[in-house]
């Protein structure tokens, strides 16, 4: 009886994490397409055109001295991993299952970082 209290519980918490109101689209139907999206890009793309076909603003968006922008759509591979685009220059230089506060680390734009000029 106990387990099922907690799994019940769980389910509530996820619903409304997710936003599953009945206004709203359902979860796996946002995940699809943000999912077919992302499968779609291509390093060195425009990223206006993926933001604008997003349909959605990130929940969060951050930048750097060096030029580079971080765009983060949550709960989108799973309840719990963000997607993230990383753009420089107008131009998609990393997308992928990540966050934003994990890309705009100051290590990756130094000597052998990941967005370290080559």
């Amino acid at each position: 009886m106990v387990a099922g209290q907690v799994a019940q519980a769980g389910y509530d918490v996820a619903r409304k994490t997710l936003g599953a109101d009945g206004s709203a689209q359902a979860p796996d139907e946002r995940q699809k397409k943000l999912r077919g999206i992302m499968n779609a890009v291509e390093v060195g793309q425009d990223i206006q055109p993926i933001i604008e076909s997003m349909g959605e603003p990130p929940s969060e968006k951050s930048g750097n001295s060096q030029g580079y922008t971080c765009y983060e759509y949550a709960a989108v591979y799973s309840a719990t991993d963000a997607a993230v685009l990383v753009a420089h220059n107008g131009k998609v230089a990393y997308y992928g299952n990540s966050r934003c506060t994990a890309e705009m680390q100051a290590a990756n734009f130094t000597d052998g970082g990941k967005y370290a000029p080559r």
